[in-house]
């Protein structure tokens, strides 16, 4: 039961965390409110105009009839945030509220060139609508039972991500005039994988895979929603969504209602669905060859003064490195620091690009810092600390840079420094306009430039501020400018794909390069020319390839700017971009929003039962997310005792914040030879300081946190009198520091790491009871590259006198069951490596991704007179075997899951299983997933 009820709790977790951050933004932090009829937007100050947008945008978006989605719309509550140099946002349940990351994509081949306001906005109040329609049916029971985080996970188990995402990213496309629906880039995955001949399973294509390229879930579900409003009409999807969050059917409610509406079964409709698209978007008879070999990216080529290039290169079993290409073969220079692309620019021996960096303490604050990398030595130099900055470029001598800068107050501007960091000038953006790429072209600067309509231009921007267009303003992606003596290449969105053109700037002529048929349709980018020859990257389904071209004019043709297409859709044929002038909605009211407001928000309950205990919990988290709190009920059976507690933390000063009190009626025990009975106060503040320290190649985290407990029990008489007042103080201190490597797709584990932990717990008062534990792990990589080798040690140590025992963390030997001991230490050995990936799955519930084994060796060996019966060492050795399933269930929540063997080779003196012990894990991550999925570039 206990097992169960924790993986109950590990699908909630993996549901209602989604990206949200806690005590994100430091309290200090001022914030305004525009309240419309049915939205309200919270704000810092300064962004009243991007929060007016906003409640505009879901205002009129709302008011005119859709029938592609039911009309209920649940009020809540939109957080837009500007210090991150992410462009993302999310909707969650537990607790309702949306929070937007303003800052735009500066690629336009990343999430579109139309303007990121709108289009963010237009993304996530579809799932507003979503999550304000699905709650019906049993979904409404599932509320009732467990708050909003039920409603999440009914929806989670009944309706497929891709619905949510693709429904999601139809809507921001009908209603604008580009959202990713009208990229061709969005349409590279399927296509390359069409174009090779691969069939992928559809739980195959849900999931993805360790192995291979797959497209991912919003690529999918757009494929798929496309295909249903394009066969079946607007109101088809409706009909299929609310059916399934309803659990009409009660066993796959989907595809149930698939078949109702369509009179097909739910694999012929996918079917239908691939090939209507596999038409539209390749064509049939081309077949493309690929690699035998697993995924590899090679991008952004750049030659060298010599002729030899340089370039980036990943795979699923390696991190992002820079290469030097010369005819010997391949050397790699450095790996590259964790970034937010792969872009850089080379000059005179030197590599420069931008860095991610995240702040030591505020989760939704982070910076783009610039890296100088010798590409001999490959030593590398931090020219900038705390600092926004993006797409650098070197000059042709390398003597100075051009990159575009984010300021605090939300405008970008290009900055023109030394390779000392230090700002030679300042050219501000044109009103109206966003820059991106900027360039060095004979004392102007070469740069692309978007108009907040969407409209893209090659620039040249003077240092005087002026601007001179090179293209025609056109409705379409342009980006990758790079410079061949007085030639630009640069990539652009086609009508039916991404293309490479080049551009005379004496003469504005433009020319394309003719891309032959065997290599389909599939984009090509980051073009860069040498000689009489161009590099660039072609995207593949093994991954993005580099490919060389000659220039002549049999490869280059005359060409203009096209506009993308509609790739088969006549919804998209007949869009009128109906949201492009949107008029001002009423306000009801603005103006400051109070940082305490709301603090104890509940929005969720949780009823937990663990034999001999049972509760019941309500959960809050403010809007903010600077606060959460809990309120519980528990009952004892054995004692028939009732705890009330309330805990609750806040995160929005530099340290955080907790506290919590619990009182306990009808407590009861033996006391000589009789059952007495009494009630119990305990009460606890904490102050922790967790700290992010990441940075260049490496994750680390520290967290410090001390927290003072205070206990009471209340006896009556006789007892009272007889044991008198028993209330006593304890400190409990906690260190915990992680340094780890990054991890390739394939990784497991770090190759490098370091985890390291401190807990020390004392009383102040009444008794003299204290207890120390250290532990550390050592991961070291194996004989392989996803091989791990994982050293252990802990020791812990606690006083021998009467008085209270501390509870046991201490991490036994496997296989024993274990005591709190007086003294004890422990090290283990393991050795971890993959064996399948399976990629298969079972009546569309779980998908098996992978399976690893985990070979150990502990050996722990304790003192303790009392529980061992002798004043020696005594010991405690085993080994085994632990095999491990890293799953998908329900084709989107991500668990893992093992089964361990344990050869007890001492005996076990607390009444163990035997020599053979069987137990089930669930294994913790190293680091938490929160840190990682935050930083992922979609929304």
């Amino acid at each position: 039961m206990r097992k169960a009820q924790i993986f109950f709790c590990c699908l909630l977790l993996a549901i209602t965390v989604r990206s949200q951050e806690f005590g994100g933004i430091p309290s200090s932090q001022e914030w305004k409110q525009i309240r419309a009829p049915r939205v309200r937007v919270i704000f810092p100050q300064g962004l009243d105009s991007s929060a007016s947008r906003v409640a505009d945008i879901v205002s009129y978006t709302i008011s005119f009839p859709d029938n592609s989605i039911g009309r209920k719309f649940k009020p809540l509550s939109i957080i837009l945030q500007q210090h991150s140099t992410i462009s993302n946002g999310y909707v969650a349940l537990a607790p309702y509220r949306s929070e937007l990351l303003l800052t735009p994509p500066l690629n336009g081949f990343d999430l579109g060139n139309g303007d990121w306001l709108t289009t963010l906005t237009l993304h996530e109040l579809r799932h507003i609508q979503q999550y304000s329609n699905f709650n019906r049916g049993l979904a409404k029971a599932f509320r009732f039972v467990l708050g909003e985080q039920g409603q999440a996970l009914a929806n989670a188990l009944t309706v497929p991500d891709w619905f949510f995402e693709g429904d999601a990213v139809y809507q921001e496309t009908i209603l604008s005039k580009q959202g990713r629906g009208r990229l061709p880039t969005f349409f590279n995955g399927y296509r390359s994988i069409w174009e090779a001949g691969l069939d992928y399973s559809y739980m195959k294509l849900r999931n993805g895979s360790y192995k291979h390229y797959i497209p991912d879930h919003y690529q999918l579900g757009y494929l798929l929603i496309a295909y249903g409003h394009n066969r079946y009409g607007t109101s088809f999807w409706k009909n299929i969504s609310e059916d399934a969050a309803a659990m009409k059917g009660l066993f796959y409610p989907f595809q149930r209602s698939i078949k109702k509406h369509t009179s097909l079964r739910y694999r012929q409709f996918l079917q239908e669905a691939f090939s209507e698209r596999r038409n539209a978007l390749t064509e049939p008879t081309t077949k493309v060859a690929i690699d035998r070999e697993p995924v590899r990216n090679e991008e952004n080529p750049v030659f060298m003064e010599n002729g030899e290039l340089l370039f980036i290169r990943s795979t699923y079993k390696e991190l992002p490195i820079f290469v030097h290409r010369t005819k010997k073969g391949d050397r790699v220079i450095r790996q590259r620091d964790r970034s937010l692309d792969n872009y850089f620019s080379y000059s005179n021996g030197k590599i420069i690009y931008a860095a991610y960096r995240p702040n030591i303490r505020w989760g939704w604050q982070d910076y783009g810092e610039l890296q100088l990398l010798d590409i001999e030595t490959g030593q590398q130099e931090s020219i900038t600390r705390g600092s926004k900055y993006f797409m650098p470029s070197l000059s042709v001598r390398g003597d100075s840079i051009s990159a575009l800068h984010l300021g605090a107050d939300g405008e970008h501007a290009i900055h023109l420094l030394d390779l000392g960091g230090a700002i030679l000038k300042e050219i501000k953006s044109p009103p109206g306009v966003l820059l991106a790429f900027p360039q060095f072209y004979n004392g102007k600067i070469l740069a692309v430039a978007k108009k907040t309509n969407g409209d893209m231009a090659l620039v040249f921007m003077m240092q005087s501020g002026e601007m001179e267009t090179l293209t025609n303003w056109t409705n379409t992606i342009i980006a990758y400018p790079r410079l061949k003596g007085d030639t630009i290449f640069f990539s652009t969105s086609g009508k039916e794909r991404d293309e490479l053109m080049l551009l005379n700037p004496q003469t504005k002529s433009l020319e394309k390069l003719v891309i032959p048929d065997a290599l389909g349709k599939t984009g090509i980018y980051q073009p860069f020319g040498m000689g009489d020859s161009v590099a660039f990257s072609r995207f593949t389904a093994r991954g993005y390839k580099l490919q060389f071209e000659k220039i002549s004019e049999k490869t280059f043709l005359n060409s203009r700017l096209e506009v993308p297409g509609n790739f088969g859709l006549a919804a998209l044929k007949a869009s009128d971009s109906s949201v492009a002038v949107i008029p001002a909605s009423k306000k009801e009211q603005s103006g400051s929003y109070r940082k305490s407001s709301g603090l104890f928000n509940f929005h969720s309950w949780q009823p937990f039962f663990e034999d001999p205990e049972f509760s019941f919990s309500l959960l809050g988290q403010n809007l903010l997310n600077t606060m959460q709190s809990q309120l519980t009920f528990m009952y004892n059976r054995n004692e028939r005792s009732k705890q009330i507690s309330f805990s609750g933390i806040y995160g929005g000063w530099f340290p955080m914040i907790g506290g919590g009190i619990d009182f306990t009626l009808d407590r009861k025990a033996r006391f000589e030879e009789r059952t007495i009975n009494w009630h119990e106060l305990e009460g606890n503040i904490s102050a922790s300081i967790p700290l992010n320290l990441s940075k260049g190649r490496q994750l680390s985290f520290f967290t410090a946190q001390s927290a003072f407990v205070y206990n009471k029990p209340f006896f009556t008489e006789p007892e009272k009198s007889q044991l008198g007042d028993l209330s006593y103080l304890y400190l409990n201190h906690q260190v915990r520091y992680t340094i780890q490597s990054r991890q390739a797709v394939q990784q497991f584990n770090p190759r490098l790491a370091l985890s390291l932990r401190g807990q020390f717990r004392h009383t102040v008062t009444q008794y003299d009871s204290w207890q120390a534990l250290a532990a550390a792990s050592v991961y070291l990589p194996g004989l392989s590259t996803n091989h791990s080798l994982v050293l252990n040690l802990a020791a812990q140590q606690r006083d021998s006198a009467r008085g209270i025992r501390f509870s046991d963390n201490f991490p036994f030997a496997r296989g024993y069951e274990s005591e709190n001991l007086y003294r004890i230490v422990k090290w283990g050995i393991n050795y971890q490596l993959p064996l399948l990936y399976p990629d298969k799955g079972i009546a569309q519930i779980v998908y098996l991704l992978r399976v690893r084994n985990n070979f150990f060796y502990d050996h722990a060996y304790a003192r303790d007179l009392s529980l061992l019966q002798t004043g020696n060492r005594v010991e405690f050795r085993s080994f085994g075997s632990e095999l491990f399933f890293d799953t998908k269930w329900w084709n989107q929540l991500p668990v893992s899951f093992g089964i361990r063997y344990s050869r007890l080779l001492d005996p076990d003196l607390f009444n163990g299983p035997g020599s053979n012990s069987w137990q089930f894990i669930l294994p913790l991550d190293l680091i938490p997933q929160t840190v990682n999925r935050k930083k992922e570039l979609i929304f």
